[in-house]
């Protein structure tokens, strides 16, 4: 029996290294096929679905693999409260800037991926929305938004690259931009608090 288990693991690993090389070299959306997965895996397609039963779910065994690998070698953890989010941020983006294969690769799994990107962003809007509970929801969401994306990895990447900025001036202008954002928010939260006492 543990052969038998010492073998779908091997295969689960060949299959998982395959589509990470395959989501992360690819140019084009279009060749992340579960047969272009299978064939470079050296596995049949019957094999690969019997370990995942559709892409999406593979795509997410990558992503949540590759987040805890980032998570690693960032030095970045999931936060307890915003405060710590907002603290790792500049990490988040120093790291982000001086390893941009590395973001370039978050970025591609992040737009491929769904299950454990969700679970991410949830786990963030609670703490965003436990630091300002007063505030309306929809208004809320609007500033969520532009927190995360001002975080996001398109804009490490694109912004830096289109400008030129040396990823010391990256943090420093998303940082001041961060801090601007959240000020406001903490404003607005305690006027409605307010209104609400």
């Amino acid at each position: 029996m543990n052969q038998r288990v010492s073998q779908l693991d091997r295969t689960r690993g060949a299959i998982i290294a395959a589509a990470a090389e395959i989501i992360f070299g690819a140019t084009n959306p279009d060749d992340i096929t579960m047969q272009a997965i299978a064939d470079a895996a050296g596995v049949s397609h019957r094999t690969l679905y019997r370990h995942f039963p559709g892409r999406t779910d593979l795509i997410n065994e990558v992503g949540a693999r590759f987040d805890v690998e980032l998570g690693e070698r960032s030095g970045i953890t999931d936060p307890a409260d915003l405060g710590e989010w907002v603290d790792g941020i500049e990490s988040a983006i120093a790291f982000g800037a001086t390893n941009r294969e590395t973001l370039r690769r978050a970025l591609i799994v992040s737009v491929s991926g769904g299950e454990f990107r969700s679970d991410r962003d949830e786990m963030y809007w609670r703490l965003f929305r436990d630091a300002f509970p007063h505030l309306d929801e929809s208004e809320a969401r609007h500033d969520y938004i532009a927190i995360r994306h001002l975080l996001g990895a398109s804009n490490v990447i694109l912004v830096g690259e289109r400008f030129q900025l040396p990823p010391e001036e990256l943090v420093e202008v998303i940082g001041r931009s961060i801090a601007t954002l959240l000020r406001d928010v903490e404003e607005r939260d305690a006027e409605a608090a307010e209104v609400g006492s």
